[in-house]
């Protein structure tokens, strides 16, 4: 019964990609296995058969894999020819290929669909960000002009040296104020107004 939980237990300690450095660890541990008489050499020997039965199928799989990425993406191709050729989509395309995940043509359609649908909500962004800037300049070029105009207004002249008190800011109505607006926000500044 002991010999039947040596005999389970290597097995959790063995990975088995098809990367042959993997391979060649779990070989190693194996062997390591047996010369510590852990493992008798029969089970060595059935852990080494299972081994390379295992790495040789899951090479077998990533070739298969990869046929069957670069089909989808033929396939695909010749429904939407160029559509990963502009920059942005080369790198999504890139990825995909190199992922290692199995996808039909049908995924690549939906990737292709979220992609084109981040370029349009980007589009969008930006569009609205301009919209902004350009309310945003429109409001100081109209604020700019009503600056100038009561700047040539001719009680603003005549009142250029004149220093506003509160009572008279108080009792002015809103379009001597409006006209007297600049004078007095200035004078404020300066701290004249008291």
């Amino acid at each position: 019964m002991e010999e039947q939980n040596n005999f389970q237990e290597p097995q959790q300690n063995i990975s088995s990609p098809a990367d042959p450095d993997t391979y060649t660890k779990n070989a190693q541990n194996i062997q390591n296995l047996v010369d510590c008489g852990i493992l008798n050499p029969q089970q060595g020997q059935y852990y080494m058969s299972q081994l390379a039965k295992n790495s040789e199928r899951l090479e077998q799989d990533t070739n298969i894999n990869s046929a069957e990425i670069v089909n989808a993406f033929d396939e695909f191709n010749k429904e939407k020819p160029d559509f990963f050729n502009s920059d942005g989509r080369s790198d999504v395309l890139n990825y995909l290929k190199n992922a290692k995940v199995n996808m039909d043509k049908d995924e690549i359609n939906i990737i292709s669909e979220m992609v084109e649908k981040i370029e349009k909500c980007a589009i969008e962004r930006y569009v609205q960000q301009q919209n902004h800037e350009r309310t945003l300049n429109n409001e100081n070029e109209a604020a700019k002009e009503r600056l100038l105009a009561n700047a040539q207004d001719s009680n603003f002249s005549a009142n250029k040296n004149k220093v506003f008190t509160r009572e008279q800011i108080g009792r002015m109505s809103s379009a001597e104020f409006a006209r007297n607006e600049s004078l007095i926000m200035d004078q404020l500044r300066k701290g004249q107004i008291r």
